[in-house]
């Protein structure tokens, strides 16, 4: 199994209704370009003192080891689209320990 997460920061004067719509429809067409796959989308808020803020989105991938990456889709042009958009997207995924060239 291959996790990803994107946490995806609006840093542009776009309104957040928008930003999210857009969101929900790319990881739509995700999910339809990877049908095996599981996709989630999870509103990231931050309690302040007197309401929650909203600091963003996290969108989340599965894929069964084997499957290529989005059916096609390359996860380059997602965090592209991202960017122009107005968000500032932050790809996490687990590394492999170093081992110098050796197995582990």
């Amino acid at each position: 199994m291959v996790q990803l997460a994107i946490r995806c920061h609006p840093c542009a004067p776009v309104s957040l209704d928008e930003l999210e719509g857009w969101l929900e429809q790319h990881v739509d067409r995700l999910r339809a370009a990877a049908p095996g796959a599981i996709l989630r989308l999870s509103r990231l808020t931050q309690g302040g003192p007197d309401t929650d803020l909203e600091i963003g989105w996290l969108v989340e991938l599965e894929l069964a080891d084997g499957v290529p990456l989005l059916g096609g889709l390359r996860l380059a042009d997602s965090l592209r689209d991202m960017r122009l958009l107005g968000l500032q997207p932050t790809l996490l995924a687990p590394h492999e320990p170093w081992t110098n060239g050796r197995e582990a």
